[in-house]
């Protein structure tokens, strides 16, 4: 019988496991190594390019000056970040957000204002193309590399 001798995660692996989850559900591609997605989040956080990766490899946590701009750029609350940093003690009586869901492409189309179901569906159809053709566009360059 094998015993799993296996250590807890540290606090800078669980803080990493939890801002790349708000960092996909917030749309950076974070694990395509030319998606741009790492590059993308440092920038909307105002944080180095190596700060950021070693954030979500969960090997450190960020200076704190950094975690309104990181909360806004995630998509999250400021106070998730500092329970999952460990700088606040996390209570039960204090207010917890998970990581949002991504919007929907009607939900979207809502928030900036489409309501009539043919632009809507026009929307959508055009988000799709885009994407497909970001797709097609990564795999070719894939390919090509």
């Amino acid at each position: 019988m094998t015993t799993d001798h296996s250590e807890p995660p540290t606090r800078s692996q669980r803080f990493g496991e939890y801002a790349a989850a708000a960092a996909r559900a917030a749309g950076y591609d974070i694990d395509s190594p030319r998606g741009g997605g790492k590059k993308a989040l440092a920038e909307a956080a105002g944080m180095s390019h190596a700060s950021v990766s070693r954030m979500l490899a969960g090997q450190t946590i960020p200076d704190p000056k950094f975690f309104a701009t990181l909360a806004k750029a995630l998509g999250v609350p400021l106070w998730n970040l500092l329970i999952h940093s460990g700088l606040v003690p996390d209570e039960e009586d204090v207010p917890r957000n998970p990581v949002p869901k991504p919007a929907s492409l009607a939900e979207v189309a809502a928030s900036i204002g489409l309501r009539d179901p043919r632009s809507v569906a026009l929307f959508e159809g055009m988000v799709r193309s885009l994407l497909a053709q970001e797709t097609d566009e990564n795999e070719s360059s894939k390919g090509a590399a």
